[in-house]
């Protein structure tokens, strides 16, 4: 690691009050059009502040997502974890996606010592591996050409079983594709199995946020659903559902016939058969498991199922001994899971350490669905405390309850850094209001214009404070959700975000304007440029390695 010291600005000495970023989360540019929550939301206050900041000259829109975020290409969404890691850091990132797409297509990773270790024990053996993961392209936590890949190296290494736990999105990706990417995999597996002697099959699966992926211990009966599952070969039942079935198509179809809106993220967990109904990938003692997804947040709890000994989060039906790896290490500071593959990013040198080692007072909340992106992701996926900041959670109600209450707890996690910052006892503040992604994911337009309105008022809440002190709010965004919502889509988007500073005495008493400005001349700015624009307002040059500052001095 580099020094933390900072140089002093030669030309602006910072400013008396507070700085707060808020990072409003999902909330892109749009079409104007009736697809766009945002756009048809009544968000006054936000567009007034738009307005005034660009007669300012102190407003522009920044690139959320692909290479500006350290993604494999421009074609890929952006999403919070490479948004607050972009944030955090002040330049771009080689996120994991990005990591294991290089390992794979270069096959890398089937020449790791660990990834060979584990092919051997499986040939010696004779045991099964499982794959457990999310089955879709949206790059956010997986991407399903990383498990395909990831078979055809098998098949080289003449793996003769392999089983496939699928977790379908239709929350990063349409949400009622799923078929889609079990077609693709199925005629992947036939190809495979065709090559020789190899039983390659989809052995069990259920919708992402009711199956195996919670994170920040949400609700550890998703997880529950999931090992039962994947696990045991135990789906759930309930009238008109019979939870088992001889293909994962006929498990999304039966879904269908209950409820024909069902998104994929909610289809219960099902588990496949055999001619006599015996489940075909109930996990056993002494097989392997690959947790497939590379990012961290919603692989923690499932991988703690699998790791930890002294297991007690729920009561397990079944706890077979297996060999377990994940695609990455998800939380360094845990050691979780104990075995992965590829190393994930490590980012050091964060505003956070450069604002600490100043003696500069940090502070930073944001509800429990977002609270690891404001803290971990921001932080350079560490699990740390920093001196001089404090991270508050504000506990979040369940997530079935979001499309009901589009609110969620903004106001709570408003009122609490409205707190904060009439203590004085901060100089920088950091906010993330959850609403625009998280309902957004609900593909439901009509709560995601009650979000983005309770983001507005929140928003203006908190200026009115900052200004009343004598600083500077900057108002952005992570990347696009409900910017686009054309026929229930649940997506991020590739849409860029606002990014506006609302400085409080940016005109003296005789009208004349303060000594900085948007710079111009930067050529396609995105979140990694807002950091240093935040040490500059501080009173601070950039230091080495950083991308340039949103403004100049003039």
């Amino acid at each position: 690691m580099s020094s933390l010291n900072l140089k002093k600005l030669a030309r602006f000495s910072g400013h008396d009050g507070p700085i707060v970023l808020v990072i409003m989360d999902g909330i892109g540019i749009g079409k104007e059009n009736n697809n766009n929550a945002f756009y048809l939301a009544n968000t006054s206050f936000l567009d007034k502040l738009k307005q005034d900041c660009i007669k300012m000259n102190l407003y522009t829109e920044l690139r959320a997502h692909g290479t500006a975020v350290g993604l494999p290409s421009d074609e890929e969404m952006g999403n919070s974890e490479v948004g607050h890691n972009a944030f955090g850091a002040g330049n771009v990132v080689k996120q994991r996606a990005r990591l294991a797409k290089e390992a794979i297509d270069s096959k890398a990773l089937f020449n790791n010592h660990k990834w060979l270790k584990l092919i051997n024990y499986i040939n010696e053996n004779g045991k099964t591996l499982h794959f457990i993961g999310l089955l879709s392209d949206g790059y956010v936590h997986s991407h399903i050409s990383h498990l395909l890949g990831m078979l055809y190296g098998l098949l080289d290494s003449n793996i003769k079983k392999v089983r496939i736990h699928t977790l379908l999105d239709g929350r990063d990706v349409p949400p009622q594709s799923a078929t889609l990417y079990i077609e693709e995999l199925e005629r992947v597996l036939n190809n495979i199995m065709t090559a020789g002697e190899f039983d390659y099959k989809i052995a069990s699966g259920g919708g992402r946020m009711r199956v195996t992926m919670d994170r920040y211990n949400s609700d550890w009966n998703v997880v529950r659903r999931g090992w039962e599952a994947h696990v045991c070969g135990i789906p759930e039942r309930f009238p008109g559902y019979k939870g088992y079935f001889f293909t994962a198509r006929e498990a999304v179809s039966q879904a269908r016939i209950i409820d024909l809106d069902m998104i994929d993220q909610y289809l219960p967990s099902f588990v496949i058969v055999n001619e006599f109904q015996f489940p075909i990938g109930q996990i056993e003692d002494g097989d392997a498991v690959i947790y497939f997804n590379f990012r961290g947040d919603r692989a923690i709890q499932i991988s703690r199922a699998f790791d930890e000994e002294a297991f007690s989060e729920f009561e397990k039906k079944c706890d077979p001994k297996v060999h377990y790896y994940g695609l990455m290490q998800y939380d360094d500071k845990l050691m979780i899971p104990k075995n992965y593959f590829i190393d994930p990013p490590k980012i050091y040198n964060t505003i956070s350490d450069y604002l600490s080692a100043e003696g500069i007072k940090q502070y930073a909340i944001a509800e429990t669905h977002k609270f690891g992106h404001i803290s971990y992701f921001y932080k350079g996926n560490r699990d740390i405390s920093i001196p001089g900041e404090d991270c508050v959670e504000v506990k979040s109600d369940p997530s079935e309850t979001i499309r009901e209450h589009p609110e969620m707890k903004a106001y709570e996690v408003k009122e609490q850094l409205e707190k904060a910052i009439l203590s004085g006892n901060y100089k920088f503040l950091r906010v993330n209001f959850a609403n625009g992604d998280m309902v957004g994911h609900t593909g439901d337009i009509d709560a995601a214009i009650i979000a983005a309105e309770t983001v507005d008022k929140c928003v203006k809440g908190i200026v009115e404070v900052v200004n009343g002190l004598g600083g500077v709010t900057i108002v952005t965004a992570d990347h696009g959700n409900i910017d686009e919502m054309e026929q229930y889509e649940t997506a991020h988007t590739l849409n860029p975000v606002m990014f506006a500073i609302m400085d409080s005495g940016y005109y003296n008493m005789y009208h004349v304007a303060n000594k900085y400005k948007i710079n111009e001349n930067l050529q396609g700015p995105s979140l990694g440029n807002v950091a240093s624009t935040i040490l500059n307002l501080l009173g601070y040059e950039k230091p080495e390695g950083y991308l340039d500052s949103l403004i100049n001095f003039i």
